[in-house]
């Protein structure tokens, strides 16, 4: 019996080995297939599914060309959403957003990745096309039925300063081609599960049509160049002024109001859930409540509706324990929030002494409360 029970574990630790191999061996040929050429178009129709259910389903195609000086994928591009009747140039330096119903577009001269790929066209780039992300911890693969393509699994390692957690990405291959037929990410942030599934088809390699798209664009001939009108400038900043008044709820059900912390200077964090720099900040805003003691009131103000328990949840895992309310409308127009983190200080006398966002003001955020209270 002993025997029995020792062969069937060599078996399986033979086995477990076998399949990490295997994993490695599979990443190594998918890193040769998509390497062997240096153009690609193809159709994607992408499924995201967001943290809170919530469902996006639409379709672009994508030309691309690979371009070692390329700042963005190391790729030249051009990405299209017919039914939107937008499209992204870009040609390894300088991006182009196209309007392809009024046949205009604008010119980008520094394009931000990060922008870029949050476009609506941008969106339909399928970056595992042109590379994987080295940063993984294991990669495995399982191969699948007879037609279906086996599938490389790379898991990322967590991210808990983001609450970012259970990172995969899911690549299904064609046997016979070794591309991807199908790319699925898969995350767990604050608290939710995020799912992207892109899924290739009409893919065609190294076509010189294809190329010409890229190489001659039509647009430059038959669009107009259209320059954006810039927004008049407005100051909204609220330094020096009385902080706008709030009676709001806790995430504890209990009564808030911002006058009841007169003579304390407050710091107001105005965050959602789905913001990753609000998430990084938590532990310093925690620090900054501790250090200070009862001279600081630190609040954060969610502003991410139906989020409530799942903000919980992430200030829970941040250790996060500072005063944490739900805002509303009244407060997001108030106080001028257009993107978060928003960073308010406001000093003992109740008028607001700093207005910021973004997460790069954390530092000024401490260097304005530690002046407050020394005042």
């Amino acid at each position: 019996m002993s025997k029995i029970l020792y062969s069937a574990c060599l078996l399986q630790v033979l086995a477990h080995a076998t399949y990490a191999q295997t994993g490695a061996d599979m990443l190594r040929k998918y890193q040769a297939a998509i390497g062997s050429f240096r153009t690609a178009d193809y159709v994607v129709q992408r499924i995201d599914t967001f943290g809170n259910g919530q469902v996006w389903n639409n379709t672009g195609r994508v030309v691309l060309q690979r371009n070692p000086t390329s700042k963005l994928l190391g790729a030249a591009f051009l990405a299209s959403r017919p039914d939107l009747a937008q499209s992204y140039f870009y040609d390894g330096t300088t991006g182009f957003e196209l309007d392809d119903k009024a046949k205009t577009f604008i010119l980008v001269k520094e394009p931000y990745e990060p922008s870029v790929l949050g476009s609506p066209a941008g969106q339909m780039l399928v970056e595992e096309l042109l590379a994987i992300d080295p940063t993984y911890e294991t990669v495995t693969y399982r191969r699948g039925r007879a037609g279906q393509g086996g599938v490389l699994r790379l898991k990322y390692p967590d991210q808990p300063a983001l609450d970012v957690l259970e990172r995969y990405t899911d690549v299904t291959i064609d046997e016979a081609s070794g591309l991807p037929r199908s790319v699925r990410t898969s995350v767990v942030r604050g608290g939710g599960h995020w799912v992207t599934r892109k899924v290739l088809s009409k893919l065609r390699l190294n076509d010189a049509s294809s190329a010409a798209a890229l190489h001659n664009p039509a647009f430059l001939t038959a669009y107009a160049s259209s320059v954006p009108v810039p927004r008049p400038v407005v100051n909204t900043s609220l330094v020096g002024k009385p902080a706008p008044a709030f009676r709001l709820i806790s995430l504890a059900k209990k009564p808030v109001q911002l006058r009841d912390f007169r003579g304390k200077v407050v710091v107001l964090d105005f965050w959602e859930t789905s913001c990753a720099p609000c998430v990084k900040a938590m532990p310093q805003l925690q620090q900054l409540q501790e250090q200070y003691g009862n001279k600081v009131v630190v609040i954060g103000v969610l502003l991410d509706p139906g989020a409530s328990e799942r903000a919980q949840g992430i200030l829970r895992r941040q250790q996060a324990h500072y005063l944490n309310v739900v805002g509303t409308k009244a407060e997001e127009s108030a106080y001028h929030v257009r993107a978060f983190p928003r960073y308010v200080v406001i000093g003992k006398d109740g008028k607001v002494l700093l207005d910021k966002e973004g997460g790069l003001h954390i530092e000024a955020v401490k260097s304005a409360v530690k002046l407050a209270v020394s005042k």
